[in-house]
C-alpha cells in the first residue's frame, strides 16, 4: 500500500512529513511514500518558502500540483505538475475557479474541493489506481472533531500524540520555521476564517489584499446567485473583503488582534493554521455523500 501525505503547507502537517520519513527511514525497507502539495496560488510567500525548506531540510522529493480549469462547465478539471520553483502567490489557480463557478463563500467552499481534493484523488487515481494508496493527513490528536475512522486514511494523531503546543515547540527547536502568523495562513485571505483574522490579514498584507480585491471584482467572474455576487459576499456574516476592511477601518491593529488573541473559536482546526484537502470533504465521505 503506497502512503500519500497531504502537504498543507502548514506546521502540523510539516511535521507529519518529518514523521512519516524518520518512520520509514527506521524500517529500512524501500520507501512507498509520496509527498504532495497542493497549490492555490494563493499562500502566502513565507509559505512557499516554508515549503522548500521542507523539502531541503528533510530532504523529500515533494510533488506539486495545480488545477488545469476547463472553462466549460459540466466538463471535468485537471491537474498539471509544477516544480518547486514555480510555487508563487500569482492567484492564478483561484482566478481559473473564480472564472468558472463564481465566487466561493462559506457554506459554498468549493474552492478546497476543486484545487485541492479533486486534482489530487485525481492524480493519485491515475498513477496508483483507486483503491490502492492511503492518505495521511496532519490532523493533530487535539483535533478530535477532524478524526473520523474512514477507510483509506490515516491521520497524525495515528502515529504521535502531539498537540498543537507540541507542534509548535518542536518547530522553535529546528532550524527553519513557517515564520508568519497564524491568521496570515494558509490562502491569506481564505474564506472560512473569521472576519476579525480577515480584517487583521488586511492590515498586514495590504498590498495582497489589493490584489484579492481584484480578482473578487474581475468582469470574467461567474454570477450564480446574483445578491451574493454583486455584493461580493464571501465571509461570515454576509461580508464581502471591502465591507470587513469597511467595518474595522476605526480600529488599530492591536485592537484587531486583541479579538483574536486566546479565544478558543479561533484554535486548531481552523482553516487559516491547516486547509488539509479534505477540510471541507471529510464530513460529507464520513457521512457517504461523497464518492
Amino acid at each position: 500500500m503506497i502512503n500519500v501525505v497531504s502537504f498543507s503547507g502548514g506546521r502540523s502537517s510539516a511535521f507529519l512529513v518529518h514523521e512519516v520519513k524518520r518512520i520509514t527511514a527506521s524500517l529500512n525497507v524501500p520507501e512507498k511514500v509520496e509527498y504532495i502539495f497542493m497549490d492555490t496560488g494563493a499562500e502566502h510567500p513565507k509559505t512557499y518558502e516554508f515549503i522548500k525548506n521542507v523539502v531541503n531540510y528533510f530532504n523529500i522529493n515533494l510533488t506539486c500540483l495545480r488545477v488545469v480549469v476547463n472553462p466549460e462547465l459540466g466538463q471535468a478539471n485537471s491537474y498539471r505538475e509544477i516544480s518547486l520553483d514555480e510555487l508563487k502567490q500569482d492567484l492564478q489557480p483561484f482566478r481559473d475557479i473564480c472564472h468558472k463557478y463564481g465566487l466561493p463563500y462559506p457554506n459554498g467552499a468549493f474552492c478546497t474541493r476543486t484545487m485541492k481534493y479533486e486534482p489530487f484523488t485525481r492524480y493519485c487515481n491515475d498513477k496508483y489506481g483507486k483503491g490502492n494508496y492511503q492518505t495521511r493527513l496532519g490532523i493533530r490528536a487535539d483535533e478530535p472533531k477532524r478524526l473520523k475512522p474512514l477507510s483509506g486514511y490515516k491521520y497524525l494523531a495515528d502515529i504521535s500524540d502531539f498537540d498543537k503546543q507540541d507542534i509548535i515547540n518542536w518547530w522553535k527547536q529546528q532550524p527553519f520555521d513557517l515564520e508568519i502568523p497564524e491568521h496570515l495562513g494558509n490562502c491569506v485571505f481564505c474564506i472560512k476564517k473569521g472576519i476579525n483574522k480577515i480584517a487583521l490579514a488586511t492590515r498586514d498584507e495590504p498590498e495582497m489584499a489589493i490584489d484579492f480585491v481584484e480578482l473578487i471584482n474581475d468582469p470574467k467572474n461567474r454570477v450564480v446567485e446574483r445578491r451574493q455576487q454583486e455584493n461580493k459576499i464571501m465571509y461570515r456574516g454576509n461580508n464581502s473583503l471591502v465591507s470587513i476592511m469597511y467595518m474595522y477601518q476605526n480600529h488599530s491593529r492591536e485592537e484587531i488582534a486583541v479579538t483574536i488573541r486566546g479565544n478558543k473559536a479561533f484554535d486548531s482546526g481552523s482553516c487559516s493554521e491547516s486547509c488539509e484537502i479534505f477540510s471541507c470533504q471529510l464530513d460529507n465521505i464520513y457521512r457517504g455523500n461523497l464518492k
